[in-house]
């Protein structure tokens, strides 16, 4: 069960009334019902996953707080010297190392198997007729469950946060439960910490008008950027590729940035409608888009772009690498015998690689994201790098870098820094890529754009037209929104123009959504991760 189909809608208007039935003291009880009757629809037989995880991490993060409990009395100790103070805290330090280890090594190994077993089927069934067996396991037999790079890395980062003493301890089971089945962030994030949705969801949640509306409104936007701009460009897409062979030129490169929009539209309409019905509960998600495509740069890019699962990674990985005794000893060795350069390339390049192959592996197991991976720590090592360079070049050249222009050039170079990603990815394996890229440069034929081809992909002209249409309207609300809240905007304006709107969006996406035979409205494009 997704957010766009009509069972989620009834579930979740049952949901709302449910909740707001409860006491306040109570409520956040409520909403553990629910999520958990959310994940139960999706599949009973996904819970021992869920819990094994949700259970261990809790008492993990249990055993270190006690740990820490016990180290904090016994600093308060009379006649403790600097060094009786420091053997203190390096042995809980070390209790606690191996109670993380565990826990690390537990779940990641679990989403690690989830992930990869699909690439051993013919060695587990070559093993399988070693052993007298008839050798027929096969992927689909492998369980996958909903969310679960979601909420294993929303749980490892409560691990780790215990750990580092940046949290306390929960010492409730089902108020942490809550925080990692939590349902409007399951599906595709945002990713959490629990300093913030945990303590969050110990509020008082409370009844508020403006913010129940203000949650339906940007539901609503949601679902038109799903449903009516994102589904639609998918169909043309699909079928450009699809005929990459026949026909190549300005339809290959048309879908490449078709694509860039589907992604955006379709990945951030879904956190549109997670925020907004967790804003109808009284909860407060993390934004995970911040306008990536008006970034100046690929490393702005990624702090703009799925914001919880780049902090995730450079709180959790780049840091704790770029900061280890392993760099650190390289970094040592290096000095003095290497230039100065060199040694600092050196030692960005480690982090950086480690934390976009395992980034491009967290998106997808195949060649592709593993090349993917590979593509993007190769630009921000590049970007990060080269980066006074490139200022010194510009002031050798005169360049104005604060003129509109030098700004335009750099957000779309960014953009197309993001569409090359994209082509390692969307085609479906490599060779495809290749092909689809060979296509595009290949032919110069501009004439597709006025003899009909283009409506040769799926979408008559009227659907490919209102495609544009939204993919303006997508852009001018995008720009009005970093000039402020455009919620706020259209609150301000008469009764009359207020409902129009609201009646606009919500007839827009029921006449205008894609629906129908073959629609599989199931498919966010970020659950298969």
């Amino acid at each position: 069960m997704t957010f766009i189909q009509l069972e989620f809608l009834i579930f979740l208007i049952a949901g709302i009334v449910f909740f707001y039935l409860f006491p306040v003291k109570y409520r956040w009880v409520a909403l553990l019902l629910i999520s958990i009757a959310f994940y139960a629809i999706a599949g009973v037989k996904y819970f021992p996953f869920i819990f094994v995880t949700s259970f261990s991490v809790y008492l993990a993060g249990l055993r270190m707080g006690k740990i820490y409990k016990v180290q904090d009395e016994k600093l308060t100790a009379d006649g403790l010297t600097r060094q009786d103070k420091k053997a203190i805290k390096e042995r809980a330090k070390k209790r606690c190392r191996r109670v993380v280890i565990a826990g690390l090594i537990l779940n990641v190994g679990i989403l690690s198997v989830i992930k990869f077993t699909k690439f051993f089927v013919e060695p587990i069934n070559d093993l399988i007729r070693f052993m007298g067996g008839a050798g027929t396991f096969d992927a689909a037999y492998i369980i996958v469950p909903l969310g679960i790079s979601y909420y294993t890395f929303t749980s490892l980062s409560y691990l780790l946060d215990v750990y580092w003493k940046r949290v306390g301890y929960e010492k409730n089971y089902l108020r942490f439960l809550l925080y990692a089945i939590y349902f409007p962030h399951i599906l595709q994030g945002p990713i959490e910490r629990y300093g913030r949705l945990g303590e969050r969801l110990k509020q008082e949640l409370r009844f508020d008008y403006n913010r129940v509306v203000s949650g339906m409104q940007l539901m609503i936007w949601g679902y038109f950027k799903k449903l009516v701009l994102a589904d639609r460009i998918n169909i043309f897409i699909n079928g450009a590729y699809g005929s990459y062979e026949k026909y190549g030129g300005l339809v290959q490169i048309l879908a490449m940035l078709f694509d860039v929009v589907y992604i955006y539209a379709d990945f951030s309409g879904c956190m549109d409608m997670a925020r907004g019905m967790s804003q109808i509960f009284g909860v407060e998600l993390d934004l995970n888009f911040n306008h990536p495509f008006s970034a100046k740069s690929v490393t702005e890019f990624w702090r703009r772009w799925h914001m919880t699962l780049g902090g995730w990674f450079k709180d959790y990985v780049y840091y704790p690498i770029s900061t280890s005794n392993l760099v650190k000893n390289i970094s040592k060795a290096a000095r003095g015998k290497l230039p100065d350069r060199l040694t600092r390339s050196i030692v960005t390049a480690i982090p950086v690689s480690v934390t976009w192959v395992l980034t491009g592996l967290w998106h997808g197991t195949g060649k592709t994201y593993l090349a993917w991976g590979v593509y993007y720590a190769f630009m921000i090592f590049m970007s990060v790098s080269f980066e006074e360079d490139f200022k010194k070049l510009a002031v050798k050249l005169k360049i104005n870098t604060q003129a509109p222009s030098f700004v335009f050039f750099q957000m779309a170079r960014t953009t197309l820094i993001f569409t090359g990603g994209r082509l390692l990815t969307r085609p479906g394996s490599l060779h495809q890529s290749w092909y689809v890229f060979k296509s595009a440069i290949r032919e110069f034929n501009p004439w597709v754009l006025f003899d009909g081809t283009l409506y040769e992909f799926g979408l008559d002209r009227q659907d490919f037209t209102l495609a544009l249409l939204c993919i303006v309207l997508f852009g001018v609300v995008s720009h009005l929104q970093q000039k402020g809240s455009v919620r706020e905007m259209i609150a301000k304006q008469n009764l009359i123009v207020r409902w129009a709107i609201y009646l606009g969006a919500i007839f827009a996406v029921l006449i205008l959504g894609i629906y129908g035979p073959g629609y599989d409205a199931s498919a966010f494009v970020y659950m298969a991760y």
